[in-house]
C-alpha cells in the first residue's frame, strides 16, 4: 500500500505541531440513520427528496469529475443514510444495497482493492459509486476503514488494520511492509449488533443487549503529554445500558438509555472530553459523565457537539478554526510553531456551552462543524479549507499557517441551496 496522501492544509497542520486526527464520525444509534456526515475533508447530505449531495475534496465525493466541489453535487438518489471517512464515503440506499466510493489505498471500499482512477502515485481511487454488499442496516466509515452492520445483525469490518481497528486481532489479506495488514473484503467480527462507529483508529458498537463494546488503539496521554499506547485487538466490553455511540478522532461519546453522555479517550488535549480540563485522558472502561437530557451526539477530530432534548446544540473541545461556531473558549491550549520557531495558542472550550436552539442533528468533522435545524435547513461553521463548508469557499475571517490561508467561518452560516431530510 502506498502512503495514504495528505491534504495540503494537513501537512502544515501538522508542520506546526498540532496533531489533528485525521477523520470524524457520527452518532450511531439502532434504526436511526445519518443524514449528514462531516469528515476530513468532505461532507455528504441526504436532502429531503432522499438524494445524497456531496461538497469538499474531490477523491471521496463521488461525482465522477476529479475536481474538488466547494458547492453540494448531487451524487445519488434514494439514499437513507451517508458516512464520511478519512477519504473515502458511503451510502446505503432504500432497498438497503450498500454503495461506496474514494480513497481504495487500504482496502477500505471492501471491493477487493480496486478502483477506476489510479493517480500515477500508487494512489487506487473511486470517483463514482460502486455497490458492494445487500442487506445494510447501519454503516460508519473511519481513517482508511469501514464497518457494517447487516439487517441479521451481523457486523462485518473491512480496510486499514495497522491500529488493530477491525477488531479481528490485527489480521488482513493484504500485508503492507510500512503500514502493516489490511483487508480488502469484507469479514465478520461479531454478532448481534444493533449500531456501530468508527473514530480515526478505534471502534465501538452496541449489541442488542445494550452492552457497548470497543477495540483499536488508545493512546492515554497523561498530564504531563507523554502518551501510553494501548492496543485493543479484539472487541471488549466497556458499558451497559447505551442507546448510541460516536467515535472521532481520538474521543469517544457514549449516549446511555437514560439520556446521560459519558465522554473517553485517549487525548484530551483540546478540551473535547467537556470535563474542564486540557489534560491527560480516560480509558472507554472508565468514561466520566458529562450532561443529561441528551438526544444526540457527535464527536469531531478534536471537538464534540450534543444535541439535548428541547433542540439545544452544546459543544466543546477545539475551536481552532471556529468549529465551535465562535471564535473564543474559555481556555488556550498552546503549541510550538516550528514555521516562526515560536509559541503560539489557540482557544478550546473544555466544558460545553450552548451555541443555539432549534437543532435536529449535527455532524463534527476535522476542525469543522455541520448543523441540521429543526426545520431541515443546513448550517456550517469551521474551517472552509477545500470548500468543505459547501458554501463555495466563503468565511468571515481566515487565518495564515506558514504562508497558506485557511478561509474560516467562526459563526453557523446557512448553506440556502439545501433543505436535509428529517429524522
Amino acid at each position: 500500500m502506498k502512503k495514504r496522501i495528505l491534504s495540503l492544509s494537513l501537512a502544515l497542520i501538522m508542520c506546526l505541531g498540532l496533531a489533528v486526527p485525521a477523520s470524524a464520525h457520527d452518532m450511531s444509534k439502532a434504526g436511526q440513520a445519518n443524514i449528514v456526515s462531516a469528515s476530513g475533508n468532505h461532507t455528504g447530505l441526504i436532502d429531503k427528496n432522499g438524494s445524497l449531495w456531496m461538497w469538499g475534496l474531490y477523491k471521496p465525493v463521488g461525482n465522477g469529475l476529479w475536481k474538488p466541489a466547494p458547492v453540494p453535487a448531487k451524487v445519488l438518489d434514494n439514499v437513507v443514510s451517508v458516512s464520511s471517512g478519512s477519504n473515502h464515503t458511503a451510502a446505503i440506499k432504500t432497498d438497503g444495497s450498500l454503495w461506496m466510493w474514494g480513497s481504495n489505498n487500504s482496502g477500505e471500499l471492501g471491493n477487493g482493492g480496486i478502483g477506476n482512477i489510479h493517480d500515477g502515485e500508487g494512489g487506487i481511487y473511486q470517483d463514482v459509486p460502486v455497490k458492494v454488499m445487500d442487506k445494510v442496516a447501519s454503516v460508519s466509515c473511519g481513517d482508511g476503514y469501514t464497518a457494517a452492520i447487516k439487517t441479521d445483525g451481523s457486523l462485518w469490518m473491512w480496510g486499514a488494520n495497522n491500529d488493530m481497528q477491525l477488531g479481528n486481532n490485527g489480521v488482513g489479506n493484504v500485508q503492507d511492509e510500512i503500514y502493516g495488514a489490511y483487508q480488502t473484503l469484507p469479514v465478520k467480527v461479531l454478532d448481534n449488533m444493533v449500531a456501530v462507529s468508527c473514530g480515526s483508529s478505534h471502534a465501538a458498537a452496541i449489541k442488542t443487549d445494550g452492552s457497548m463494546w470497543w477495540w483499536g488503539y488508545l493512546g492515554v496521554m497523561s498530564d504531563n503529554n507523554s502518551v501510553s499506547a494501548t492496543y485493543y485487538a479484539e472487541p471488549v466490553k466497556v458499558m451497559d445500558n447505551v442507546a448510541a455511540v460516536s467515535c472521532g478522532g481520538s474521543h469517544t461519546a457514549a449516549l446511555k438509555t437514560d439520556g446521560s453522555l459519558w465522554m473517553s479517550g485517549g487525548d484530551n488535549g483540546w478540551g473535547q472530553l467537556g470535563d474542564s480540563s486540557s489534560t491527560g485522558g480516560r480509558s472507554p472502561a472508565d468514561p466520566i459523565k458529562v450532561m443529561d437530557g441528551v438526544a444526540f451526539v457527535s464527536c469531531g477530530g478534536s471537538h464534540t457537539a450534543a444535541v439535548k432534548t428541547d433542540a439545544s446544540l452544546w459543544i466543546w473541545g477545539s475551536n481552532e478554526f471556529g468549529e465551535l461556531g465562535s471564535s473564543t473558549g474559555n481556555a488556550k491550549v498552546p503549541y510550538y510553531n516550528t514555521v516562526s520557531a515560536s509559541y503560539d495558542s489557540f482557544p478550546v472550550q473544555t466544558v460545553p456551552v450552548k451555541l443555539m436552539d432549534g437543532v435536529s442533528a449535527i455532524s463534527c468533522g476535522n476542525s469543522y462543524t455541520m448543523i441540521v435545524k429543526t426545520d431541515g435547513s443546513v448550517w456550517a461553521c469551521g474551517s472552509n479549507e477545500v470548500g468543505k463548508l459547501g458554501n463555495n469557499g466563503k468565511g468571515n475571517s481566515s487565518r495564515d499557517i506558514g504562508g497558506y490561508v485557511i478561509t474560516m467561518q467562526t459563526t453557523p452560516m446557512k448553506i440556502p441551496t439545501l433543505t436535509a431530510k428529517l429524522k
